[in-house]
């Protein structure tokens, strides 16, 4: 039952994911912070144009294999490090394995996915 509690909070902290969940210091959080939202605001973009949708597995990935922009590629790379922090955190938390955790959040990262924006299930991508 713990655990079921706890995997609810995954939604709180997809808020985090998008983000970046980045570990801050003091004199650096206001730097983190906008590199963070700026990761963010590349990927929402991203992911409204169809260039980058959400997985099953729980991470970002680029629909369809296709080639992305520096930028986009690097902002990607950044939010799924976030997110895998995230998830091995309450992975250890819970004594369950990350890839448990990151399959929860990936489905209701799928159910959240706004109209138009692709999602990776295990039929291939689709197109909400």
């Amino acid at each position: 039952m713990k655990f079921v509690l706890k995997i609810a909070m995954i939604g709180l902290s997809a808020a985090i994911l998008g983000a970046g969940a980045l570990s801050l210091t003091p004199h650096s959080a206001n730097t983190a912070y906008a590199q963070a939202q700026s990761a963010k605001t590349i990927v929402d973009a991203a992911k409204s144009a169809g260039k980058v949708g959400e997985t099953a597995a729980g991470y970002l990935e680029a629909v369809n294999g296709q080639s992305l922009d520096a930028a986009t590629a690097a902002a990607m790379r950044e939010v799924n490090i976030g997110r895998k922090a995230v998830y091995t955190r309450l992975a250890r938390d819970q004594g369950v394995k990350t890839e448990v955790v990151a399959a929860l959040t990936g489905e209701k990262q799928i159910e959240k996915a706004a109209r138009g924006e692709f999602v990776l299930k295990a039929s291939g991508w689709q197109k909400k």
